[in-house]
């Protein structure tokens, strides 16, 4: 048994083989890595979701301490979509991350999500 099999052979046995190879395969793009966000990135990578493009502009700061996942005393002042890449790094080392330090508009938009997604998560305040 590999690695990615030793560490995400529970989600095989609650999709199935195919299924897993699916969210191996699959790439998905969140835009907002706050409170709801930072959540999502944690669950896909923990299913064994293949790539991750994070797009966010924003930094840790305490105030996010009671609600997001990344935001702890170290991670205080440090861009929210690098320290989830290396959140999801330790827990999927395949995982292929891009982390897009951009705040997310109309004007932006198209070339951001040019990119083929098989999902696209909206985590964002507003636009």
């Amino acid at each position: 048994m590999n690695d990615f099999e030793q560490r995400f052979g529970g989600i095989a046995r609650l999709v199935g083989a195919a299924g897993l190879a699916r969210l191996r395969a699959a790439h998905v793009c969140v835009v907002g890595i706050g409170g709801v966000g930072a959540w999502t990135v944690e669950a896909l990578a923990r299913s064994g979701v293949g790539a991750l493009t994070l797009i966010d502009l924003d930094e840790i700061c305490v105030t996010n301490i009671n609600r997001q996942i990344h935001a702890l005393d170290g991670t205080i002042g440090r861009a929210k979509v690098e320290v989830m890449a290396e959140r999801v790094r330790q827990i999927n080392p395949e995982c292929r991350v891009t982390a897009a330090g951009e705040f997310f508009t109309e004007a932006n938009a198209e070339r951001l999500l040019a990119p083929r997604f098989d999902g696209v998560v909206d985590a964002i305040d507003a636009v």
